[in-house]
């Protein structure tokens, strides 16, 4: 009597798993996924660790600097952790290898850049997946961890969903063990600005945002709107991020998060390991090259600008704007930096001089209040806050002695915690 032969359906068996395997994985090569695997999601808000959900906060500030008392005391009662990578004194000699014959690069702005460079070598070196770097003239909202970091990371993980496991039966909990997963998978975008100047799509100038914007600039953009109560009204905005708001029919108390148009300074982005490489050896190297940029945040902005046009998330399948090397096309996604805003941002320098402005004054350059700053003086006057923050640092109402634990405790738990803005007149 002959046997069935079961060849056929042992076939059929191993091309519907492999064909689901495929889909599964297929799924996430999607240019901008709609959901997610349920078993890698994280919950809505969920609180931010001390270094609000990347590997770590790094500051750049150089030795003996005067701003790292304010920054550590509000570092405090935030009840975030940050890490101070020490720079070198670099000699006249490193300096004018970096500045490379390009007479008219400011030497404050040259040393800006190279505490950069600093910082992020740090973090490659350290073997994390993400950091976030702040400059330490910068100030935020008593909020930043208890509100403000969970919302828009919630946010970010709804446009770069968390990485699936490499196949469905996978624990989550394996893939997450070298992964932050909290701002979303960091293979899906290189550069996060938590902290600008501005956002503006465009140029400004003294007299505002130097080109009359449209609802369909943003409309083009991938982008979601979130509230954050913690934000001040519009009318307490920025007047340039006010006028921006009003044109594109924002509400109050609302942020939004998109792809980077023309974002400004560099006061706090976060980064991923390939960015940092990037920044390091071909975005923004260490020698200034003719006709390039004179400064580090523009740098920065032009990699996001060559970075524009590569989704991100990016698919393995499809992407019009690759690395211009084939060979590196598996470790880099795009010609620049896939770069997203946070809009208004989280960080703001303090109120006064920049430190690259003074370096320049005291060679006997003059040097003028940029546009954004100097729209911003009277309000920053009239409301004893940095622009866009609701309840700051600045001023030093949430000082406390070093020895004077009791105090540290007390705005840990009131301020910092409960978001309580203890200063006279407010609430």
């Amino acid at each position: 009597m002959l046997v069935p032969r079961k060849r056929p359906i042992v076939f059929l068996a191993v091309f519907v798993f492999l064909f689901a395997l495929y889909t599964y994985h297929r799924e996430t090569g999607l240019i901008y996924p709609k959901f997610s695997d349920t078993s890698l999601d994280i919950p809505d808000n969920s609180p931010a660790n001390k270094t609000l959900g990347f590997g770590a906060i790094l500051v750049v500030s150089k030795e003996g600097s005067s701003r790292r008392h304010g920054l550590l005391q509000a570092a405090n009662v935030t009840d975030i952790e940050l890490t101070i990578p020490k720079q070198p004194s670099w000699t006249e000699e490193e300096i004018d290898t970096f500045r490379n014959g390009i007479d008219k690069a400011a030497r404050g702005s040259i040393l800006a850049w190279m505490g950069h460079h600093n910082a992020l070598r740090w973090f490659l070196d350290s073997g994390l997946e993400t950091a976030l770097i702040l400059e330490d003239d910068v100030d935020w909202d008593i909020r930043l961890r208890s509100v403000q970091a969970p919302l828009a990371a919630t946010a970010v993980r709804k446009m770069l969903p968390p990485a699936k496991p490499f196949s469905p039966f996978q624990k989550a909990q394996e893939v997450s063990q070298n992964h932050t997963q909290y701002w979303g998978n960091p293979t899906s975008w290189d550069l996060l600005y938590l902290g600008h100047c501005g956002d503006y799509f465009g140029e400004v100038n003294y007299e505002g945002l130097k080109k009359i914007q449209e609802k369909s600039l943003l409309d083009e953009l991938p982008h979601s709107l979130y509230e954050d109560p913690s934000l001040p009204v519009k009318s307490d905005l920025h007047p340039f991020t006010e006028q921006l708001f009003a044109m594109f029919d924002v509400p109050d108390h609302t942020r939004f998060l998109h792809r980077s148009k023309f974002p400004l300074c560099t006061f706090g982005y976060a980064v991923s390991r390939a960015a940092a490489e990037r920044l390091l050896t071909d975005l923004a190297p260490s020698k200034l090259r003719p006709g390039g940029p004179r400064a580090f945040d523009v740098a920065v902005l032009h990699a996001c600008n060559a970075g524009a046009e590569t989704p991100s998330p990016t698919s393995k399948f499809w992407n019009p704007n690759p690395h211009p090397d084939p060979k590196l096309r598996h470790k880099y996604a795009s010609k620049g930096l896939r770069c997203w805003t946070i809009n208004p941002e989280f960080f703001h320098h303090m109120p006064g001089g920049s430190q690259i402005a003074e370096i320049s004054e005291a060679l006997g350059h003059k040097v003028g209040i940029p546009p954004v700053d100097f729209a911003g003086q009277l309000q920053v006057t009239e409301r004893n806050e940095t622009s866009n923050i609701g309840c700051g640092f600045w001023g030093g109402a949430f000082g406390f002695d070093e020895n004077d634990n009791e105090r540290l405790a007390f705005l840990q738990e009131e301020v910092g915690r409960k978001g309580r803005c203890l200063k006279e007149g407010r609430t």
